[in-house]
């Protein structure tokens, strides 16, 4: 039964597919044009930690090594490795090779958005649904929303098989993801042979 479950639900994640609209890399290049300035605050091997309001730790973000240009309002990062927990969900441990972080918003209401480039891995463990792990070469990640979304083509490898798709929005907070396609990639899926074997 859980096998068919799975199965469903995957089906359900494929069948969710919406379009996305191309990602421009204006912000990128201005990125890479700012890192090379000198920054602010330098650190190495640091660890920045987001609480929720009632004091329970919201997301964890290790880093090997950070930029910060408070003019600029963009945090650079080297080898980010964000963690991201929920009340109701399995953490999602999310890592790249760079990556950087924007104020998004007014001041009243800005909220941190975490870009992240250089072979992205969103990992998470269910335990029922088991292991889904998602990569791409790019991501843009809302850690107060919990919520993920990227125009590059994704990989999603489950316990039931493989899914490729030209990109992706991922709900983190109730585990549902929405696919996308274009005329070049298609939602693609391929179950696994030995899923369908008796025990």
């Amino acid at each position: 039964m859980r096998r068919v479950g799975s199965i469903a639900a995957i089906s359900l994640i494929i069948a969710s597919a919406i379009y996305l609209a191309d990602a421009t890399d204006e912000t990128q290049t201005k990125t890479q044009d700012i890192i090379t300035q000198e920054p602010d605050v330098y650190g190495q091997e640091v660890t920045l930690n987001q609480l929720r309001r009632d004091g329970s730790l919201h997301y964890r973000l290790n880093t090997h090594e950070i930029r910060q240009y408070s003019d600029k309002n963009i945090t650079h990062l080297k080898a980010p490795v964000l963690n991201l927990l929920s009340p109701t969900q399995p953490p999602w441990d999310i890592s790249s090779g760079q990556g950087y972080i924007r104020k998004q918003g007014s001041n009243a209401s800005a909220e941190d958005v975490v870009y992240l480039t250089d072979q992205v891995v969103m990992i998470q463990t269910h335990e029922v649904r088991g292991t889904t792990t998602i990569r791409a070469s790019a991501f843009q990640i809302y850690p107060e929303l919990e919520f993920a979304e990227t125009t590059e083509a994704v990989m999603i490898d489950t316990d039931i098989g493989r899914t490729r798709s030209a990109g992706l929005r991922a709900d983190l907070k109730s585990g549902v993801l929405f696919l996308s396609s274009n005329d070049t990639q298609r939602v693609h899926t391929i179950v696994l042979p030995e899923q369908f074997k008796k025990s």
